[in-house]
């Protein structure tokens, strides 16, 4: 018994060894390599004739303006926010308690 299993174990270290030559010849043909000597090869060499520049330019699309945070009015109260005239960006802008026109 122990020599069928031992002739089983050597016939596929045989068949490895096998399939794995086959492998290892149809690369080396594959890659035109076929049982020869490395050689080394020229490399190519890139040299740059001018390197690009990147120049960044800022145009602002709309001009500066201060923007002022009106102040609290009271909530649920008759108070509103008024302008007396031109308030840009809100500034100037107080609250005022609304008056009905008699």
């Amino acid at each position: 018994m122990k020599s069928k299993t031992m002739i089983g174990i050597i016939g596929i270290i045989a068949l490895l060894t096998i399939i794995l030559g086959i492998i290892i010849i149809t690369f080396r043909i594959k890659n035109g390599n076929q049982f020869s000597t490395p050689t080394a090869r020229p490399t190519k060499t890139f040299i740059p004739t001018s390197v690009p520049t990147l120049t960044l330019t800022f145009t602002p699309s709309a001009p500066f303006m201060v923007v002022c945070t009106p102040p609290p009015c009271a909530i649920s109260t008759t108070e509103i926010y008024y302008c007396p005239g031109v308030c840009p960006g809100g500034c100037g802008t107080t609250c005022a308690t609304y008056t009905p026109i008699p």
